[in-house]
């Protein structure tokens, strides 16, 4: 008992630490971080305790973030390293939970990043706006008067309610990007439109690009795999995420697997 004990009490520690990491990396995407020095440290104080209990910014979002700096680092791949701005394409994004937070990480070091997220249902995508309007509110609080406004680069995550199909039709949207995201793929709902989905995500990626999904199942992870390895992608590394937190339904976690795809040259 007394090691389940221990075991929690790193676990917590571990999701508190890494919970100040998200909060600096967040405050910086959204105040823009040549203003952070200039941002109230007493605002930012009462920020870090609010972003603590925020239901947008839980242990599901805290092992997400580890899970992509494993694999990120495994790939060994650097997107957009000679780029100024990275442009993310986050493909069924549902209610975007992850939106701000993929921005964050990937701009953690000064970097731009322009995100476009898109889904076929008009009521998600219009919850995933109010999600990201209301994170917004959370930092604001902390821009001071010499700041005029969020920073630019806060301000670029594009909501489509569309088919990823149809995306040469919006004449802003780039013809490549430098990392997709599609959280939970569900290639066992229907695999003729997934296979249709991972193809076109495939087509998209530049030479230096990498596609990452994260699934449900193990069984629906493998084989997903095989279908974007026969699809002409490259399986750069692929992890068991052992913070996955259980669903009620047997088998099934949050972000169970992770897997980090190129395009095959």
């Amino acid at each position: 008992m007394q090691k389940g004990k221990e075991s929690l009490g790193l676990t917590e520690s571990l999701d508190s630490g890494l919970g100040l990491v998200m909060f600096d990396a967040l405050l910086a995407h959204f105040a823009g971080h040549e203003h952070v020095p200039d941002l109230d440290p007493t605002l930012i104080k009462a920020m870090r305790l609010e972003f603590e209990s925020s239901e947008f910014f839980g242990q599901d979002m805290r092992h997400l973030w580890i899970m992509l700096e494993s694999i990120v680092t495994k790939s060994m791949r650097d997107p957009g390293r000679n780029e100024d701005r990275m442009n993310l394409l986050n493909l069924a994004c549902g209610y975007c939970e992850e939106g701000a937070v993929l921005s964050a990480f990937w701009g953690r070091s000064g970097k731009k990043v322009h995100q476009f997220a898109i889904d076929l249902r008009d009521a998600e995508v219009d919850k995933a706006k109010r999600r990201y309007a209301l994170t917004e509110k959370i930092f604001r609080k902390a821009i001071l008067p010499n700041v005029r406004e969020l920073s630019t680069s806060a301000q670029s995550v594009e909501f489509i309610a569309d088919d990823a199909i149809h995306l040469a039709g919006y004449g802003q949207i780039p013809s490549q990007f430098n990392v997709i995201f599609i959280r939970h793929q569900n290639l066992w709902h229907d695999r003729s439109t997934w296979q249709r989905i991972y193809d076109f995500a495939l087509s998209r990626l530049t030479d230096d690009g990498i596609l990452i999904i994260t699934s449900y199942f193990d069984r629906e992870h493998y084989l997903a795999l095989e279908l974007l390895k026969m699809l002409g992608g490259n399986v750069l590394v692929s992890e068991r995420n052992h913070l996955s937190r259980e669903l009620s339904y047997p088998g099934k976690s949050i972000d169970r697997h992770v897997a980090a795809i190129s395009r095959s040259k």
